[in-house]
C-alpha cells in the first residue's frame, strides 16, 4: 500500500486549521503589543508630568506628547498634584474577522514620599 496519498489528504485537511491557529497567535500577539506600547506611553507622560507640576498648561502638553505617539480617545486631568490618563481606542483586527477589540486604559500618578507612584486602574 502506498500511504503517500494518504498524507496528502490529511494534511491537506489539517493546512486550514493550522492557519486559523497561526492568524489568531500573530492577531493576540499583535494586540498584546499595542497594549504594552500604549501603557508604556502613558506611564512616561505621567512621569514626565510629575516631574514638570510646576509647568503652565500642563494638561496640554502631556495631551500633546500622547498624541505625537498613540491614537485613540485621549483624556489628561490634574487634581491635587495626581494626573489621571485615560486613552480609548478601537482597535482593528489584522485578519479582519469582522471583529474591533476596544482599548480603553486607565492609569494615575502621584507622588509619595519622593517616589512617583504610577497605578492602574
Amino acid at each position: 500500500m502506498d500511504s503517500k496519498g494518504q498524507s496528502l489528504v490529511i494534511f491537506i485537511l489539517i493546512l486550514p486549521i493550522l492557519l486559523l491557529l497561526f492568524a489568531l497567535i500573530w492577531e493576540i500577539g499583535n494586540l498584546s503589543i499595542t497594549l504594552n506600547k500604549y501603557e508604556n506611553e502613558i506611564k512616561d507622560t505621567i512621569e514626565y508630568g510629575l516631574n514638570h507640576l510646576d509647568s503652565e498648561n500642563l494638561e496640554n502638553i502631556l495631551t500633546n506628547l500622547l498624541k505625537e505617539n498613540i491614537e485613540g480617545d485621549i483624556s489628561v486631568s490634574i487634581d491635587n498634584k495626581v494626573i489621571k490618563i485615560n486613552v480609548k481606542q478601537k482597535y482593528d483586527a489584522l485578519f479582519n474577522f469582522n471583529h474591533k477589540f476596544d482599548i480603553n486604559i486607565t492609569y494615575h500618578g502621584y507622588i509619595e514620599n519622593e517616589k512617583i507612584i504610577i497605578q492602574k486602574e
